[in-house]
């Protein structure tokens, strides 16, 4: 009986501190389920408080705000890139309505059409190649071309010359200038002196001006210049050349081109252009 008392005696001196303090207790069962709700609330508005952390989400914003912009401008330059296209090859389909037309009507006398503008400016290159095309087709139909010989005319099958620049001048029209290019070449190895060879000729220099193949399309508006004498390009070809030397930073070759053409065509839209483009290199060795 005497160790039944002693043990209870044992307990009671073990249990009694948390039986006498409740609240001690209660204190300690909390602290081992952890941060009360209320002191996780604190934290995150200690967190949301924090400055670099408002700095971070106002960049966010910026940024998101930022790249929205870009988006519409890509879109605005996207439309634009697709209606310039669209023109040119309308202009295109209106160039090849008027060399038919010429074909069927046995060609007709036209003045030359004003060239395009600078460098880099290609609507209005090819809205000026438009205007001008029925001239030059004129002037090939008229002649056969300005180098053709009886011995050649004799040799060429018409339909499938005019088969063979149909096929370059689609390539063109649809813009696929480097395929253009290399039907262009093929075109004027297989018909050199063909009634369309002066026509393909000035096509290939366009194409390449086009594509900013500037030391290409020297050499080729050079060759319309040097094969093809009466051809009513021959202006806007110099002023092409002075513009491709130009856009080359060549600017003394760019200057005596654009001054040959001043002396030969004096008056003509071509040679104020020409002169403005003189001004601009002045300028431009100026600075």
């Amino acid at each position: 009986m005497s160790n039944v008392r002693n043990f209870a005696f044992v307990c009671v001196l073990v249990l009694a501190p948390g039986l006498c303090n409740p609240v001690l207790a209660a204190r300690k069962m909390e602290q081992s389920k952890g941060p009360t709700v209320e002191e996780r609330l604190a934290r995150m508005e200690r967190l949301l408080d924090s400055q670099g952390l408002v700095d971070m989400m106002v960049r966010i914003e910026g940024l998101q705000s930022e790249l929205q912009r870009l988006r519409g401008e890509i879109e605005v330059q996207n439309h634009s890139l697709e209606d310039l296209k669209r023109r040119q090859r309308e202009l295109y389909l209106d160039v090849d309505r008027r060399l038919l037309a010429v074909e069927r009507n046995g060609g007709a006398p036209a003045a030359a059409a004003p060239s395009g503008g600078p460098p880099g400016s290609m609507g209005e290159s090819v809205a000026a190649s438009a205007a001008g095309a029925t001239a030059a087709a004129a002037a090939a139909t008229r002649s056969g071309s300005a180098t053709s010989g009886a011995a050649g005319a004799s040799t060429v099958d018409p339909a499938r010359e005019q088969q063979a620049y149909q096929k370059a001048f689609d390539l063109l029209r649809e813009l696929r200038y480097d395929a253009a290019i290399d039907a262009f070449r093929k075109f004027l190895k297989d018909y050199p002196n063909g009634r369309y060879a002066h026509i393909a000729q000035y096509w290939l220099a366009e194409a390449n001006y086009a594509q900013q193949n500037f030391k290409a399309a020297i050499a080729d508006y050079q060759k319309l210049i040097d094969n093809y004498p009466n051809s009513p390009k021959l202006a806007e070809a110099m002023l092409k050349i002075g513009y491709s030397y130009s856009s080359l930073r060549d600017y003394p070759n760019a200057s005596a081109s654009l001054e040959r053409l001043i002396k030969a065509y004096p008056g003509t839209t071509e040679a104020g252009q020409a002169q403005n483009e003189l001004q601009k290199i002045k300028l431009k060795k100026g600075g």
